[in-house]
């Protein structure tokens, strides 16, 4: 299955909108987190000015001003491949995953 596939598979069970990525995304990766479990995503809402669209991280989350990193979307392939075929969830969508076949996903209200 490709990516846009899984994505819109993804979009469907969960009940969201698909709102495929701009190849002109940044995300944000707590690169000191990766190799840990779970691994969380966190749909951010864009605000004015605002480009970081999602935020990832694995294990426990910090709130060290450090803890994220900015990076284009392109770069998640090498990085956290497992949360590609969630990227095309809408604002407000969060989840978290392991690579034992866990999966937790909804949106906040």
């Amino acid at each position: 299955m490709c990516v846009i596939e899984m994505q819109k598979h993804i979009c469907k069970k969960f009940n969201s909108k698909f709102v495929k990525p701009s190849e002109n995304e940044t995300v944000a990766i707590a690169l000191d987190s990766l190799g840990k479990i779970p691994i969380t995503g966190i749909r951010n809402i864009l605000e004015e000015g605002e480009n970081v669209s999602w935020f990832f991280y694995c294990g426990e989350f910090s709130e060290d001003d450090d803890f994220f990193k900015p990076m284009h979307i392109s770069h998640l392939e090498n990085y956290l491949p497992e949360v590609i075929p969630y990227l095309a969830l809408e604002e407000r969508f969060r989840f978290v995953i392991d690579k034992q076949g866990y999966e937790d996903v909804w949106k906040e209200e």
